[in-house]
C-alpha cells in the first residue's frame, strides 16, 4: 500500500473543516476533485472513512484514528520546515536575547532599534523574564545574550560579566514638594507614601537597608512587581517610588519627575553569555551597541567611577562556570 500525499492533504482539510466544500476552497481545487481524492484514499485503505447525514459529513472511528496519525505526520513536516528556516536565517544572522524587565521593556528595545539600523537583515527575538529564567535560558544555550539583575550565586553554563553599578533614582509626582530639590536625601523620605517593589527585589532590599540605616519610616501603601508599574502609579498620584535608572531614563510621562538619591543606592546588573560557546559577529556587534548605549544614557548614574566615566565593562567574566 502506498498512500498519496495529495489524498492525505485532502483528508486532513476535510477532517479539519468538516466540509468538502471548505476543504476545496482551502486547497484551491473543485469540490468534486476533493470527493475523488477521498474516494481514492478510501479505496487505498479499503475502509469507508465518512458517512453523510443530510448535509453533514460524519467521520467514522477509522477516520479519527487515521487523522491522528496524519496530524502527527504534518506536524513533523512543519518542524522540518522550521529547522530549514532556521538554517536559512543563520546565513542572514540571528540574535536571541533574554533580559530582566528593568532593561528589557524599554532600554534594550532602544538598543535593538539602533542595532537594527546597521543590521537590517538580522532576525532578533527578545524574551523578558526574571533573572533566574534568563540564566536558565543561557545555561541551556537557548539565547545568545542575557541581562540579569543582582545575583549572589554561581550558575552552571553561564559566563557573567558585571557592569559597573548605577544609582537608583527617586520618582515622584512633578508637583510634589521634593521635586523642587535637585537631589532627594534619604531623610527627606520620612513619612512619605512609598510604592515598593516586590519583596524579592534586590533593589527593594537595598532601599530598605538605606532607610533603616537613616532611621526613616515610610507610609507603605502599595507593592508591585515592576518598576514601570510603580512609576505609572506615581504618575497617578499614589505616592513616590525608588526605581532603577533604566526605567527612569525611558520615562516619557510629564506628570512625574526623577531626582538622584543621596547617599546613592546602587543598582547592580550583569551581562551573561553561554559558557564554552563561540560568539558570533552578530553577538559581538550587539554587545558593542549596548555598551555604547549604556555609556551615553547612564554616564550620570554611575555609583563607582573607579573605571572612568562611561567606560564599558571588559569582556572578561568575573565568574565562569561550565
Amino acid at each position: 500500500m502506498q498512500l498519496n500525499p495529495r489524498q492525505l492533504e485532502a483528508f486532513r482539510k476535510v477532517m479539519a473543516t468538516g466540509s468538502m466544500t471548505l476543504a476545496a476552497e482551502l486547497l484551491k481545487i473543485s469540490q468534486p476533485a476533493v470527493s475523488r481524492l477521498i474516494r481514492d484514499l478510501e479505496a487505498t485503505v479499503s475502509v469507508r472513512l465518512f458517512r453523510r447525514e443530510g448535509n453533514r459529513l460524519i467521520p467514522g472511528a477509522e477516520a479519527r484514528r487515521l487523522f491522528q496519525e496524519v496530524e502527527r505526520f504534518y506536524r513533523g513536516l512543519e518542524s522540518v520546515e522550521r529547522v530549514a528556516l532556521d538554517l536559512k536565517s543563520a546565513r542572514i544572522g540571528t540574535l536571541r536575547i533574554a533580559s530582566i524587565s528593568a532593561l528589557g521593556l524599554d532600554f534594550i528595545s532602544e538598543g535593538i532599534r539602533q542595532f537594527s539600523d546597521t543590521h537590517p537583515n538580522v532576525l532578533i527575538s527578545l524574551d523578558v523574564c526574571p533573572s533566574q529564567d534568563v540564566l536558565e535560558l543561557i545555561g541551556a544555550n537557548q539565547v545568545d545574550i542575557g541581562y540579569i539583575g543582582f545575583i549572589s550565586a554561581e550558575y552552571p553554563g553561564a559566563d557573567i560579566y558585571p557592569h559597573p553599578d548605577v544609582a537608583a533614582v527617586c520618582v515622584l509626582p512633578r508637583d510634589h514638594p521634593l521635586a523642587r530639590k535637585r537631589a532627594v536625601h534619604i531623610t527627606d523620605l520620612q513619612g512619605q507614601a512609598l510604592i515598593s517593589l516586590g519583596a524579592d527585589s534586590p533593589l527593594r532590599m537595598r532601599v530598605e537597608m538605606a532607610l533603616e540605616g537613616a532611621g526613616v519610616t515610610l507610609n507603605r501603601t502599595i507593592e508591585t512587581t515592576y518598576a514601570h508599574s510603580a512609576c505609572s502609579m506615581v504618575a497617578a498620584g499614589l505616592g513616590i517610588t525608588i526605581a532603577d535608572p533604566f526605567t527612569a531614563a525611558n520615562l516619557r510621562d510629564r506628570r512625574i519627575a526623577c531626582r538622584p538619591i543621596v547617599p546613592a543606592i546602587a543598582y547592580t546588573f550583569s551581562m551573561v553569555l553561554p559558557a564554552h560557546q563561540p560568539r558570533s559577529k552578530v553577538v559581538e556587534d550587539f554587545i558593542r551597541a549596548m555598551n555604547d548605549l549604556f555609556r551615553s544614557e547612564l554616564s550620570n548614574y554611575r555609583v563607582d567611577d573607579r573605571n572612568g566615566p562611561g567606560t564599558p565593562p571588559g569582556l572578561r567574566p568575573s565568574r565562569r562556570h561550565g
